[in-house]
């Protein structure tokens, strides 16, 4: 059954109400597959379990011998041919290291989540954090500690929302909008919902928005992408065009910005923040006269089955009914990062991109949106370095990498 953890009206009136002249720091960070404790263990053991090649695919053994595999070193990737529910639980190549998967212990486990509560407390440090990819509430609970409230759910898939704020900021009720996540198609075919956060804090309402949209459709200009080349009959990241991915994103749009506008509605603020799986920069710096809409007209209009959109960021920020900033996201440093937001990479920039920041997808998915009163000058990518990926340690010990993505992080005054 899916049900919200925390439809969560928590009385905070013990708590010291949020000082509205201090700056809110908010951050959005996908965890790549994040499991829980009792879950990670399960994992492990199905990873660890025999499976045996039958009529061309890999099934689940009854016992392991000279014809069986343990999961760990079975062929994944995307349609493998496996017996599996990634639904449920992640791919056993989860982690990687020079191009094998990880049989992952645990104590690789416990090593991973100990640096992944130091990067959240001592460099991160957030007032609210949106978090994709994580499996509920329980997963981000063990990362945060005492000094935050949590939200999440349960059901559906394994790769979930979750929401975290520090105490001070007050009451908070979470809800979920499963529209997002296609319901009208097959469990296997569905995409992921979208939850909110509502705060009273400082007098003020405040609404965060966090979402991870569907991947594989980033960004017009990959049509013509040499560092990922696609045959031209495949029309990557052309939303409005007949990749599969893209059409599913193209189911998105409509009950995104319908959730959007209504959660708009009695907000002082809000923050729509995740993982968009599109280059929201690259669509904002097209040019004036390009519609959002395929067919043209105004991005207001309203949204029928017949209307297919091309450019997401604007279809959104139609100023209905408030304007959205999509804040710029900078790393410090690495000129690549603003470049990024206006046109492809080559190879060099981008592979000295993701080598610095330590996160493989480094810029362009991950988008922090403000409206109402809330202003904020732009966000940041807090870098992971080393500890982004998968690899030795100065002791020869394969340390687990954080994640893929790198957190992003933006000061808001209200």
């Amino acid at each position: 059954m899916r049900t919200l953890i925390s439809t969560l009206l928590l009385a905070a009136a013990a708590q010291t109400p949020w000082a509205q002249a201090a700056p809110l720091k908010v951050a959005t960070w996908n965890l790549g597959w994040h499991l829980d404790r009792e879950l990670a263990a399960q994992w492990r053991a199905a990873c660890a379990a025999p499976f045996k090649l039958e009529g061309g695919r890999w099934k689940p053994a009854a016992a392991a011998g000279a014809d069986t595999q343990p999961g760990w070193k079975l062929p994944w990737g995307r349609n493998a041919p496996i017996d599996w529910d990634i639904g449920a639980l992640p791919p056993c190549d989860t982690y990687q290291h020079n191009r094998q998967s990880v049989a992952v212990t645990p104590e690789q486990d416990e090593q991973r989540r100990e640096r992944l509560r130091t990067v959240l407390a001592e460099k991160l440090d957030a007032d609210v954090i949106a978090f994709q990819e994580v499996s509920g509430a329980a997963a981000v609970r063990e990362l945060v500690g005492e000094a935050y409230e949590v939200c999440s759910y349960e059901g559906h898939k394994v790769q979930r929302l979750a929401f975290a704020w520090k105490r001070k900021l007050g009451s908070g009720r979470c809800e979920l909008d499963w529209r997002l996540a296609l319901p009208q198609r097959a469990m296997a075919d569905q995409v992921r919902p979208g939850l909110a956060l509502s705060l009273q804090t400082g007098g003020k309402t405040l609404r965060f928005l966090t979402v991870h949209l569907k991947s594989s459709c980033v960004s017009a200009l990959d049509a013509n992408n040499p560092l990922f080349p696609a045959a031209a009959g495949e029309a990557r990241g052309q939303l409005d065009g007949p990749n599969p991915h893209c059409q599913s994103l193209q189911e998105q749009v409509a009950p995104l910005e319908d959730w959007l506008e209504r959660q708009s509605q009695g907000a002082d603020g809000l923050v729509l923040l995740g993982d968009f799986n599109r280059n929201l920069g690259h669509e904002a710096s097209e040019a004036a006269e390009l519609p959002a809409r395929s067919a043209g007209g105004a991005a207001a209009a309203p949204h029928g089955p017949e209307v297919k959109v091309r450019n997401l960021w604007r279809e959104l920020n139609d100023g209905q009914p408030q304007a959205l900033r999509l804040l710029s996201a900078e790393c410090t440093g690495l000129p690549a990062c603003a470049l990024a937001k206006t046109r492809l990479l080559d190879r060099q920039e981008y592979g000295q991109l993701r080598a610095t920041l330590g996160c493989r997808n480094p810029v362009g998915l991950d988008h922090i949106v403000v409206a109402g009163a809330l202003k904020g000058d732009g966000a940041h990518k807090l870098a992971l370095g080393a500890a982004g990926e998968t690899r030795p340690n100065a002791q020869g010990q394969v340390e687990l990498g954080l994640s893929d993505h790198c957190p992003l992080v933006a000061e808001l005054e209200l």
